[in-house]
């Protein structure tokens, strides 16, 4: 678990030089101090936060002791993402030392951002119509249950879930008129989503996704390694590009390995090729790719 906070950039000229994040557990609660970071950062990863705690935040000059009004009260949302802080300082030498939580869990968004373009098969206005005795997709004005011809359906908005805002639906009458209608429910294992009303006879039916060949929704093992893989990747490269690979101290010649970056990358195309594979069906055949 846990809550990653953003907000926008102060605009005020005061010359505040750090953030304040108090945390409460619950919106009219005692807010106690929870930590202080530079300015210069506009999130924060509470690693140990529940969607049932609420934030607020200052701004204050170490300098002068200046403090802005504390900020209107945020309530924690639970971290969303194919993998957790937590699990990548589990397969890394990373410290926070080396990259706090906040950039990691910034981190992990943006690789599982890349992954799902790296894997997504998007399918635009495909026609809903007859596949097979089990998925009839029958135009009645009855059935309000459909399914699309691929699955496992995927995560089209990049939230790190597969819900209803993933699939647009849309009618079109014999007039031609195109309506867009609500989706209530999908089922992404099976390709299967509900709408709202029930079309009739009379219409066409069309639906934009996404499918994936691998389960992003629970996720599957490989989704989660993938998103590690590709963020270690980054999280090196922060870290090190623009360093040099040596340097002298008096007889000294300090030696700098600059290559995790590159070796997580690696591992991250290795686990990409096995997920795009939907003959592998689980992490163990995958590991013999290692």
């Amino acid at each position: 678990m846990g809550c990653l906070l953003k907000w926008k950039r102060i605009t005020s000229e005061a010359s505040y030089d750090t953030v304040r994040i108090y945390r409460a557990s619950g919106e009219d609660a005692t807010y106690g101090l929870l930590a202080s970071q530079s300015i210069e950062d506009t999130s924060y990863y509470d690693s140990g936060g529940l969607s049932s705690y609420w934030y607020k935040i200052d701004f204050y000059s170490t300098i002068t002791g200046e403090s802005s009004e504390l900020s209107d009260a945020i309530q924690g949302g639970t971290y969303s993402g194919y993998a957790t802080v937590d699990e990548m300082r589990q397969i890394t030498n990373l410290r926070t030392a080396d990259i706090s939580d906040t950039q990691l869990a910034t981190l992990i968004e943006f690789a599982g951002t890349q992954l799902n373009n790296d894997m997504n098969i998007y399918h635009d206005q495909e026609v809903v119509e007859y596949i097979d005795a089990t998925r009839e997709n029958d135009l009645d004005g009855v059935n309000s249950t459909f399914y699309t011809k691929h699955y496992f359906l995927g995560d089209a908005n990049n939230d790190f879930k597969v819900t209803t805002s993933d699939l647009i639906v849309w009618q079109v009458d014999s007039e031609g008129t195109k309506t867009k209608l609500t989706v209530t429910q999908v089922n992404a294992e099976l390709g299967q989503f509900r709408l709202s009303t029930a079309p009739g006879s009379d219409k066409e039916l069309y639906v934009t996704y996404v499918h994936v060949p691998r389960r992003v929704d629970t996720p599957d093992r490989l989704i989660k390694l993938g998103c590690l893989y590709l963020a270690a990747s980054w999280a090196y490269d922060k870290i090190n590009l623009g360093k040099a690979t040596r340097f002298h101290m008096g007889n000294l010649t300090v030696f700098r390995d600059t290559n995790a970056g590159h070796e997580y990358y690696k591992r991250y195309l290795r686990i990409l090729a096995a997920i795009n594979d939907r003959t592998i069906t689980d992490i163990e055949e995958a590991s013999e790719l290692f």
